[in-house]
């Protein structure tokens, strides 16, 4: 039993680092080879722990050579178009300036109900309202609707704004993340003031936000 814990956790530690090598995306936005890689990197990794009789380096080499192959090519592809041709390929236009293109739907075996329930998953009711619909490399679609059913905007109407950028967490569950603090161009003398202006101290806070015009967010553990 200890060997196999032993085992396990030695393989988890090599999995997360190959994968952080290959860098932080969801399974909807791998690309093929990225998927492969995973898929062989689960299977590999699952050899040595169900079987104690096979060596365990005989799991590391090959996820090591995969994710050294993975980051190799993927290094190529960025400098040979055929090689981007070949392993990513390119967007398709499923709607172009307004009009369904069917041959493009059966080419990628794509069915009008399917579609539709992207559209809808999008709040889009109608092929009406869509000006671009664009199947990307990853098998996501994007959606550029028409002008007539997009939102106003403050440069449509001729009105400036202030950009607000993100939240930046400053305390989070009564600790203070001294890097968001940095990020939002705070100090701790400008956070005790405002945790005095708020009447509260650090242990009494769930999640203290402020943005980048000064907006702020204080929600108290008694709150929630």
């Amino acid at each position: 039993m200890t060997t196999i814990f032993v085992r396990t956790l030695i393989t988890y530690i090599v999995l997360i680092f190959a994968i952080r090598i290959m860098g932080k995306r969801q399974v909807g936005q791998l690309e093929v080879s990225e998927l492969v890689t995973t898929f062989l990197l689960s299977e590999l990794a699952s050899f040595p722990i169900t079987d104690d009789g096979i060596p365990l380096l005989f799991s590391i080499v090959p996820i090591l050579t995969l994710v050294a192959i993975e980051v190799i090519g993927a290094y190529a592809v960025t400098k040979s178009n055929m090689l981007k041709k070949i392993f990513i390929g390119h967007p398709t236009m499923i709607i172009c300036k307004g009009k369904l293109d069917t041959k493009e739907l059966e080419r990628n075996r794509i069915t009008v109900e399917e579609l539709f329930s992207q559209l809808r998953m999008k709040s889009i009711v109608s092929l009406d309202e869509v000006e671009y619909a664009i199947l990307e490399q990853n098998g996501q679609l994007s959606v550029i609707t028409k002008s007539k059913v997009q939102p106003l905007s403050p440069v449509d109407v001729d009105v400036e704004v202030k950009e607000k950028g993100i939240a930046h967490a400053i305390i989070i569950d009564g600790s203070i993340n001294e890097q968001n603090l940095s990020v939002a161009g705070k100090n701790r003398a400008w956070l005790e003031k405002r945790l005095k202006a708020h009447g509260c101290m650090i242990d009494d806070i769930f999640i203290f936000t402020v943005n980048d015009i000064g907006d702020e967010t204080l929600i108290k553990r008694a709150d929630i």
